[in-house]
């Protein structure tokens, strides 16, 4: 982080990693220093990433765990959290009792994780894999500036309404160069290429 900005603890997204896709936006992420979280099944791969990690959740119930067990001495001193109950409510739960309200999760496919994270109430949530992010709008309005031919994508609510781009089914196209906003009544995930 360079020297003239100040985040103050909690205020950026934390990490958590369920597939260990190792690119330039992970890479970007990590520029802020979030807290890490991963999940058991990818700690082989991030130990030899050689990041710090600050809690890895577990299925305690899982017959496959020593392989992350073994790899915990490679990422230093950590917090096991365990996921027996579910990997997201209990990663909610944790961020939760840290006053964290906003998560990306980096996940090799986003799409079939919305629902998942469908129930995440206030937390903002973003589902990035190599090249998509879809972000969890909790209020339904989404707005944005993107470039002439930029596409968006909406997931999560059966009606919708769309100003500043065309739209086609679920699919948001900019004509121009300009604000594009979405409304809904309910919660949408809205896509867009990151890369």
């Amino acid at each position: 982080m360079s020297s003239h900005h100040f985040v103050r603890e909690g205020q950026e997204p934390a990490l958590l990693v369920i597939d260990a896709l190792a690119d330039d936006h992970l890479m970007a992420m990590l520029e802020w220093s979030p807290l890490v979280l991963v999940a058991a099944s990818a700690i082989p791969k991030v130990a030899s990433w050689g990041i710090r990690v600050d809690a890895i959740f577990i299925d305690r119930h899982a017959h496959n765990d020593s392989v992350a067990y073994d790899a915990i001495p490679h990422v230093g001193p950590v917090a096991i959290i365990d996921s027996s109950n579910g990997l997201v409510p209990s990663v909610l739960s944790f961020l939760r009792n840290r006053g964290q309200h906003a998560l990306e999760v980096m996940t090799a496919s986003p799409e079939e994780n919305l629902r998942a994270w469908e129930d995440a109430g206030d937390f903002q949530v973003t589902l990035v894999d190599a090249s998509m992010k879809w972000s969890r709008i909790p209020s339904g309005r989404f707005e944005k500036w993107i470039p002439e031919a930029a596409v968006l994508h909406v997931r999560g609510a059966a009606h919708f309404e769309v100003s500043g781009a065309r739209q086609h089914e679920n699919e948001i196209t900019a004509e121009y160069s300009g604000m594009v906003r979405i409304l809904s009544s309910a919660s949408i995930w809205v896509g867009e290429q990151h890369r």
